[in-house]
C-alpha cells in the first residue's frame, strides 16, 4: 500500500520539480560551497514571497481555462497608487491602510478583466493584453519613471519587521520579512477555496470542459468573473508586499513579472488549457525559478542570461505538461477501446 502511494508520488510533476530544486541546490553548492548555507535558503525564500502571491492568482486563472497578462500592470498600479495616496495624506499609521487600498485597486481592475472576458466574451489573452497596455500607458503618462523612495512610516516599519535574519561569511544580512505570513495565508485560503467550496469545484469544472460545466448547471460567466476579481486582488496585494519588502515603490520593478509568474505556474504542472494543476506545484515552480535566479547570481551570470534560462525552463515545463496530457489521453483511449461496451 505504502509502496503504491510512493510510486504515485514519484510520478507527479510536483515530485519532479522538487527533485530538480534539490539537484540544482546541491550542484551549485558543489561549485560554490558558500551557497550551501541558511543564508542562501533564506535569500530564496525572501525573493519568493511576492511571486508566490502573484502565482496563486495566475494559477486560479489558468486552472479555470483562462490566461492573465495583467499581473505586473495591476501589481504596479495598485502598489504605486496606494502608496502615493497615503504619502499625500501624510499618513503615519500602520501599513494596513496601504494594503487595503492596494487590494481595492487590484480587485477593481480584476473586475474589469472579469467583465471583458465573462460578459463581453473577449478572448482572455486579448482582453488582459489590452488591459495591461492601458494600465502601462496610464502609468507612463501620469508617473513616467518616478518612484516613491521615501514611503510612509507605517510601510517602513512593516518592511523592517523580520521573522529572522541570517548572515553570510562576509557579514551580509538576509532578513526574512514578516510578509511571508501573508504568502502562507494566501496559499492556505486558496487551498480551502479549491478543496472545500462549490466555487473551487466550479473552477476545476470550467477549466476541464466549459460545455460540460454549462450542461451541469454551473454558471460559467459568474465563475470566470469571480476568478479574475480574486486574481486582481492578489496582484494588488502582491504589489504592496513588494513595496513593504523593499521599502520602495517603483512600478518598473515589476516589469516582465507576468511571464515569470505564468512560467512558475506552468512549471509547477498546471496545464495551459485549464482544469489541471496544484497549489503545491505552483509554489514549487516559484521556488525553482527564484532558486535558478539566485544560483545564476551566485556564479556571476549576467541578468539577460537569467531571462534566457527562465524562458528555456518555461518551454521545457510546457513541453512536459503537454506530454503528460497526451500520455493520459492515449491511456484513456486504450481503456475505452478495451472496455466491453466498446467491443460490443
Amino acid at each position: 500500500m505504502i509502496g503504491k502511494k510512493l510510486g504515485r508520488i514519484t510520478k507527479t510533476n510536483e515530485f519532479f520539480v522538487l527533485l530538480v530544486i534539490l539537484v540544482i541546490f546541491f550542484a551549485v553548492s558543489a561549485i560554490s560551497p558558500v551557497f550551501l548555507s541558511s543564508y542562501s535558503i533564506i535569500s530564496v525564500l525572501k525573493t519568493a514571497i511576492e511571486p508566490v502571491i502573484y502565482a496563486v492568482g495566475a494559477y486560479l486563472v489558468i486552472l479555470s481555462g483562462g490566461i492573465d497578462l495583467t499581473v505586473a500592470g495591476i501589481g504596479a498600479f495598485s502598489m504605486f497608487t496606494a502608496t502615493k495616496i497615503v504619502f499625500n495624506m501624510n499618513y503615519e499609521g500602520s501599513a494596513l491602510l496601504p494594503y487595503v487600498l492596494a487590494i481595492g485597486f487590484g480587485a477593481a481592475l480584476g473586475c474589469i478583466n472579469g467583465f471583458l472576458i465573462s460578459r463581453l466574451k473577449i478572448q482572455p489573452m486579448i482582453a488582459t493584453l489590452g488591459m495591461n497596455s492601458i494600465i502601462n500607458g496610464v502609468m507612463l503618462f501620469f508617473i513616467g519613471s518616478r518612484e516613491i523612495s521615501q514611503v510612509p512610516v507605517g510601510i517602513q516599519t512593516a518592511g523592517k519587521t523580520y521573522v529572522m535574519t541570517v548572515y553570510n561569511a562576509k557579514g551580509v544580512a538576509a532578513p526574512l520579512s514578516t510578509t511571508i505570513y501573508i504568502a502562507i495565508a494566501v496559499v492556505f485560503l486558496v487551498y480551502l477555496l479549491l478543496r472545500y467550496t462549490m466555487l473551487g469545484a466550479n473552477i476545476f469544472a470550467i477549466g476541464g470542459n466549459v460545455e460540460s460545466a454549462m450542461r451541469a448547471g454551473i454558471n460559467v460567466r459568474n465563475t470566470q468573473f469571480i476568478v479574475y476579481v480574486i486574481a486582481g486582488t492578489l496582484y494588488g496585494l502582491g504589489g504592496m508586499v513588494h513595496t513593504v519588502t523593499y521599502v520602495n515603490s517603483n512600478p518598473m520593478d515589476l516589469l516582465g513579472q507576468e511571464m515569470i509568474t505564468i512560467a512558475a505556474v506552468i512549471i509547477g504542472g498546471a496545464r495551459i488549457t485549464g482544469g489541471h494543476g496544484t497549489l503545491t506545484g505552483t509554489v514549487l515552480g516559484v521556488l525553482l525559478i527564484q532558486l535558478i535566479n539566485n544560483c545564476l547570481n551566485t556564479i556571476g551570470i549576467p541578468s539577460y542570461w537569467q531571462r534566457f534560462v527562465i524562458g528555456l525552463v518555461l518551454l521545457i515545463g510546457t513541453s512536459l505538461t503537454s506530454y503528460q496530457a497526451l500520455k493520459e489521453k492515449k491511456r484513456l483511449h486504450v481503456e475505452i477501446s478495451a472496455s466491453p461496451l466498446s467491443i460490443q
